[in-house]
């Protein structure tokens, strides 16, 4: 298990950011390894149990896969766990903490490429410099995003 932790600050309240950070369909605005929004399965606000199907872009390739909301505390907690199709695995952390007039996001990723001892040598010798990386400029994007102020014209 590969363990990658990341953090920002943001100009914007915890209860902006979260809400931004849950809405699925606008995963693909921030996160460089979405094309397409995932898809919520079921009905209902999104909370502990929630269930999401996505397609990725990771490496170059097309992943498929399912996670689950394990941990939800609004506004300050999203964790995943997924699996792909090829036999990943990874949990996904989303930490807020009130940091003066705005908050600090720490994004904490573990996982498993799957594929035994090669899936391991390939993580150590790429794919947790990838993971990083694409964490690193999805954070810029998502901190552009909910750091935009709009001008109202009147």
């Amino acid at each position: 298990m590969t363990l990658v932790r990341k953090t920002t600050h943001l100009d914007a309240p915890p209860e902006k950011v979260f809400d931004l950070g849950i809405d699925f369909k606008r995963w693909p605005e921030w996160n460089i390894n979405y094309h397409e929004a995932p898809e919520i399965l079921g009905a209902g606000p999104i909370g502990i149990g929630t269930k999401i199907r996505m397609t990725m872009h990771v490496l170059g390739r097309r992943s498929e896969g399912t996670a689950e909301v394990v941990e939800f505390d609004r506004p300050t907690l999203l964790k995943t766990k997924g699996t792909s199709t090829d036999g990943g695995t990874m949990t996904l952390t989303y930490r807020l903490t009130p940091a003066g007039t705005g908050c600090d996001l720490e994004v904490v990723a573990e996982y498993d490429p799957g594929v035994g001892i090669l899936g391991q040598i390939a993580d150590r010798l790429f794919i947790e410099r990838t993971v990083e990386r694409d964490i690193d400029h999805s954070l810029a994007n998502f901190k552009a995003l909910v750091e935009t102020k709009v001008a109202i014209l009147v």
